[in-house]
């Protein structure tokens, strides 16, 4: 029998109306017998159906949201992102994902703590933030919190209180056993985004995808969804620095459109 923390995905949207891209997350998640949880601090007014709203400033005030100032991810709230999952961990338990987090398949993890990877090329795959569970008591999530703590949020760089942090707390308190391969939860690595989630691929760069598998296996990493994929992930940050409409119209044949099509997402 599932737990019930199994059941419920959470996490935060700033701002007013969803894209297609936060719609099918959402509806994916519901799809798959999930019941998705959404923290917000405005009215927003196209989520799906069955999706569950929550006043975000129970977890903590409006007045706290920044955005980076300069580099990679300027402008973006991803950093305070990166502080609101670990209080509403801290606070309800279970799982976080982000909302460019599209579930294929139902969440089924007996642990009381998991974590995702993500492929990083020559470093292989590193920890990430984008998708984890822990219960309220978590000493991982004080440790991170004690860590945020020390750090000047309006001038950190990107990453620094996310993936960097949850890297770090990961090899501190030794729980590297509980990170899960990267194709479990961000089969497609970010780099990949535009050719194998939208599409934006030539005639001849489709067919030598097909064939990679036979003439370059060991380019393959980061580029196939498995049978052991729960997810898959949008990469929200290469959309913004790449200027590409997540209400657009895509390759019909795109995992984005197949996904939307699947989900009833217009």
């Amino acid at each position: 029998m599932e737990s019930d923390i199994n059941k419920h995905i959470q996490s935060l949207w700033i701002g007013g109306q969803l894209s297609k891209v936060e719609q099918l997350c959402i509806q994916s998640f519901i799809d798959h017998g999930h019941n998705f949880h959404l923290y917000a601090y405005e009215e927003i007014t196209n989520a799906p159906k069955d999706t569950i709203i929550h006043n975000a400033r129970s977890i903590i005030g409006e007045e706290a949201i920044f955005k980076y100032k300069t580099g990679w991810g300027a402008g973006s709230v991803s950093g305070f992102a990166d502080l609101f999952r670990l209080l509403m961990v801290q606070k309800n338990g279970g799982w976080w994902v982000d909302m460019d987090i599209i579930c294929l398949k139902k969440f089924d993890f007996e642990a009381d703590t998991v974590f995702c990877s993500s492929y990083e090329g020559e470093y292989d795959q590193l920890v990430n933030n984008c998708v984890f569970k822990a219960p309220k008591d978590s000493d991982f999530v004080q440790y991170c919190l004690d860590q945020i703590a020390l750090i000047d949020l309006k001038t950190m760089s990107f990453g620094l209180a996310g993936p960097f942090l949850f890297q770090k707390a990961v090899k501190e308190l030794e729980l590297e056993k509980l990170v899960l391969p990267y194709r479990y939860f961000n089969p497609i690595a970010w780099k990949n985004v535009s050719e194998l989630i939208l599409g934006k691929m030539s005639t001849s760069s489709k067919v030598k995808e097909v064939l990679r598998p036979l003439l370059k296996p060991d380019t393959m990493p980061g580029r196939k969804i498995g049978p052991e994929s729960y997810t898959v992930h949008f990469w929200n940050e290469i959309w913004n620095t790449g200027k590409l409409d997540k209400n657009g119209q895509y390759d019909k044949g795109s995992l984005f459109e197949k996904l939307k099509r699947k989900h009833g997402i217009k």
